[in-house]
């Protein structure tokens, strides 16, 4: 596009690692702005996804400001404004797909209303619902004090108590509101000049408010405008979620106040809102604690219920149940019992991995009651519970089983968190002719994605596009929601290659069922884009891999061996690593070394070649005892070689180490690596070990 040709439109995005959804995003943008006069601007906050090669590669015609480091959304937006030359400027989220008429149904709105300087459209969750964060009233300290305590949410139809979102209202007509949502904003350019831009000081939230209070301020309207929407992924859907969200949202507001209203009225409302943060935080915090820890406080309750409770029948067949003698003899049992199932579970990294995992936690109840038992036969003080150890074998492991089926048909969850063996979501697919098909085939034969097809919906009844007597295809569109209710459907897949977005939006909206998840495969992407993760479509089918070096426990009982290791020869040899280093310190030098961080550590070695000292060896003990190496682990990285960065500790020897005239080639040396990676553990490290030894005799 010329310099001198008219821009209509100027669309600025900022991102910020968020690669596969600003794909989507400028994917139908530019659908949307076909046939309108415009440019696009990103501005790129010092994202580490790729998105900046992504975007120079895939998408060529946009401008593209790199920054060198995370400067927020306000001055990540008033760079863009700097560059925009467009009548009109859309301000939009990366995590966001447009229908294709958004943009001249807001154009002909801005015609149709002179008075009219900023406006948004209607902005829906990505499971059909509408998002009420799409408008917004100018906070005053009152309307402020009830979104900071909460009660915005739990009267949202409320004049008074709703008025910070207008939950009030209705959402699907048209009328001017004081402050609208920064993830769209379709403001006159003229409008931007005369006001002012974003300001700097609001990293992110409270940023579009404030723009829009100064557009208020100067007399112009700014409108809601339903007749088109957009899809918002991410956005407060997923941020109220998180403690931070909380605090750099309230600080945000207290910015806001210090900003526009009288410093009098300061004091208390900073009250106000520490109080708020204070149990907001509280909240969200035991909230999302439970959330993720309630499986292992379920099966902890489950197990000791069922040893009580196997405790009471036991003992009313004998002498009879006394609490007194519970509390004074078997309380024991119900503690040995749960270190045992949290050591078991940590081990077999059951939580969080596998939590909802009927064979791991099978796994679990076995190994805890075999030495569960062990204990009753080995020890007299536990062997009055022998029948109780029977009994909870039998009941705990079935209600921890029968709790996750329960979960099953009745929880919405997604892949990132739930185990596959259990939570298999009944698919369809939603499209039109052979593309349709394709993306049936593909997510057919792409194994390892948590899908439960039963096969896809056409657009149409329409012959011509598709085989009507083919098993996979089960209707068109008009019988959509009888196909949810026959096959009890959970999750719905479109074609973004066979529909238009305005056609996906439009069935979002229709279905508006919170149990059903809807995701969508954009036309030139090899992946699935979902409320809160993006899986991949690749050509070959991805396999879970379980790396036993990342699990947790296996990292705690490796620094455990370190520790005793290191420190009982850093002990026992410190005399003569003292005297060494006294009387015989000429003769060494330091070598510097580098962690896997990057972090720089010496190391003495002795001036002779080929030769190893005892000072060489106390120094690498000292950096075991420290952290920074391991007894096994990669090769050492020497400071200024040029040695390839390995992505584990590195130790005094190793599997790569002890195997040096087995490997001939990179690809070699790679296969051990991974192999120690995915089957690291103590036994292993000590075999390692002992062949270096054996090895280091032998020469």
């Amino acid at each position: 596009m010329s310099q001198n040709q008219h821009i209509k439109i100027s669309v600025i995005i900022v991102n910020y690692n968020v690669k596969e959804y600003l794909a989507q995003a400028l994917s139908s943008i530019e659908r949307a702005l076909e046939n309108i006069s415009h440019e696009i601007i990103v501005i790129d906050n010092h994202s580490i996804d790729g998105s900046i090669p992504f975007l120079k590669k895939q998408f060529p015609g946009l401008k593209l400001i790199e920054n060198q480091e995370n400067v927020g959304f306000g001055k990540g937006n008033n760079q863009g404004l700097k560059e925009a030359r467009g009548e009109f400027v859309v301000l939009i989220n990366p995590d966001t797909v447009v229908q294709e008429d958004t943009f001249t149904r807001l154009l002909n709105f801005f015609e149709s209303t002179p008075d009219a300087a900023a406006a948004t459209c209607k902005i829906i969750n990505p499971d059909g619902s509408f998002s009420i964060d799409c408008r917004h009233s100018i906070p005053t300290p009152t309307i402020a004090l009830w979104k900071v305590l909460g009660l915005s949410k739990l009267f949202p139809r409320s004049k008074i108590f709703g008025q910070y979102n207008m939950t009030f209202l209705d959402e699907d007509q048209t009328y001017p509101i004081p402050a609208i949502s920064g993830s769209f904003m379709m403001i006159k350019h003229k409008i931007l000049e005369e006001i002012g831009y974003f300001d700097e000081r609001f990293f992110m939230y409270c940023e579009d408010i404030g723009l829009c209070h100064r557009i208020n301020e100067k007399g112009h309207k700014i409108y809601y405008v339903p007749q088109t929407q957009i899809i918002h992924y991410k956005g407060e859907s997923t941020k109220k979620d998180r403690l931070d969200y909380v605090i750099t949202f309230n600080k945000s507001l207290y910015l806001f106040f210090q900003k526009y209203y009288a410093p009098s009225s300061l004091f208390l409302f900073r009250w106000l809102v520490a109080i708020g943060i204070f149990f907001r935080g509280i909240f969200i915090y035991m909230r999302n604690f439970l959330a993720n820890q309630f499986p292992l406080l379920l099966d902890l309750f489950i197990l000791n219920i069922m040893i009580m409770t196997s405790f009471i029948i036991r003992l009313e067949m004998g002498r009879g149940f006394l609490w007194q003698d519970y509390l004074d003899q078997f309380w024991v049992i119900n503690v040995i019992a749960s270190l045992l199932f949290l050591s078991i579970a940590l081990y077999l990294d059951i939580y969080p991995n596998r939590r909802f995992s009927i064979q791991s936690i099978v796994k679990a109840n076995i190994f805890t009651f075999v030495l569960l038992a062990s204990l009753t036969f080995f020890f007299k003080q536990f062997a009055y519970s022998r029948m109780v150890t029977l009994l909870t074998f039998i009941t705990s492991p079935l209600l921890m089983i029968a709790w996750r089926i329960i979960l099953r048909r009745t929880y919405r969850g997604d892949r990132s968190a739930l185990g596959k063996d259990l939570f298999a979501k009944p698919t369809i697919v939603i499209g039109r002719g052979r593309g349709l098909k394709l993306l049936y085939d593909k997510l057919a034969s792409y194994k390892s994605i948590d899908y439960d097809l039963k096969g896809w919906v056409n657009l149409t009844d329409d012959e011509s596009e598709i085989n009507l007597s083919d098993p996979r295809y089960l209707g068109s569109l008009d019988n959509l929601r009888g196909i949810i209710k026959l096959y009890k459907i959970r999750q719905i897949i479109f074609s973004a290659q066979s529909l238009t977005y305005e056609q996906i939006l439009k069935i979002m909206s229709t279905i508006k069922d919170t149990a059903i998840e809807f995701k969508m495969v954009p036309s030139n992407l090899e992946v699935v884009i979902g409320k809160s993760h993006i899986e991949r479509l690749n050509d070959y089918p991805l396999l879970e891999i379980n790396y036993s070096l990342g699990r947790k426990f296996n990292r705690f009982l490796k620094r455990m061996v370190d520790l005793s290791f290191s420190s009982g020869f850093l002990f026992f040899l410190s005399p003569v690593l003292l005297g060494s280093l006294l009387i015989f310190r000429h003769r060494y030098h330091k070598i510097p070394q580098v962690t896997m961080d990057d972090h720089k550590f010496f190391i003495f070695r002795l001036k002779e070649r080929g030769k190893t000292g005892i000072m060489e060896i106390g120094s690498l003990f000292w950096q075991i005892l420290r952290g920074n190496i391991s007894l096994v682990g990669a090769p050492l990285r020497a400071v200024g070689k040029e040695n390839k960065k390995y992505y584990y500790k590195a130790g005094l020897t190793g599997l790569v180490q002890i195997n040096r005239d087995k490997i001939n080639s990179p690809d070699d040396e790679e296969k051990y690596h991974l192999y120690y990676l995915k089957n690291q553990s103590t036994f292993l490290d000590l075999e390692i070990m002992l062949k270096a030894l054996w090895q280091s005799t032998a020469r």
